[in-house]
């Protein structure tokens, strides 16, 4: 099965010109965890974490005041934080194969493009783990069945 059966293709990106503060929002809507950054041709160019924007944040949230941390995150930009470049993988690859990638790379998340690197989906940990544990359910239901 390849991975274009679980991935998310409805995908929340930001730019790298966007503030801290729209990264912020994105990551408290929507409730990701990686945000992929995209060019004005929708190329993926890197990709954010939350661990990412709370690490850039570190410096001034214990110490500064409310308006100061706003400030700080209206001037600081995705492309300051942002991990790049970025392993992609294509739709058509396996998803053992991806989660091959994802231990061995160490990362959580695989923003998944076209041959122009158009960014079309994202597949995390998650996603593989939600495959692998309807499987197993599917077939103890198919065993219990069977008995």
């Amino acid at each position: 099965m390849s991975l274009a059966a679980i991935m998310s293709k409805k995908v929340r990106v930001t730019t790298e010109d966007a503030t801290l503060a729209s990264l912020r929002t994105l990551f408290v809507d929507a409730k990701f965890q990686h945000v992929p950054v995209i060019d004005s041709m929708h190329r993926l160019v890197g990709i954010v974490s939350v661990k990412d924007y709370f690490k850039a944040l570190s410096p001034v949230m214990d110490s500064a005041s409310e308006s100061t941390t706003e400030l700080f995150m209206q001037s600081r930009k995705v492309r300051q934080v942002m991990s790049s470049p970025v392993f992609s993988v294509s739709q058509d690859i396996g998803i053992l194969q991806a989660a091959t990638y994802l231990v061995e790379r160490n990362i959580s998340c695989l923003p998944v493009v076209d041959s122009q690197q158009r960014l079309i989906g994202i597949v995390s940990w998650k996603d593989i783990m939600r495959r692998i544990v309807q499987s197993q359910q599917k077939r103890r239901q198919r065993a219990d069945e069977e008995e």
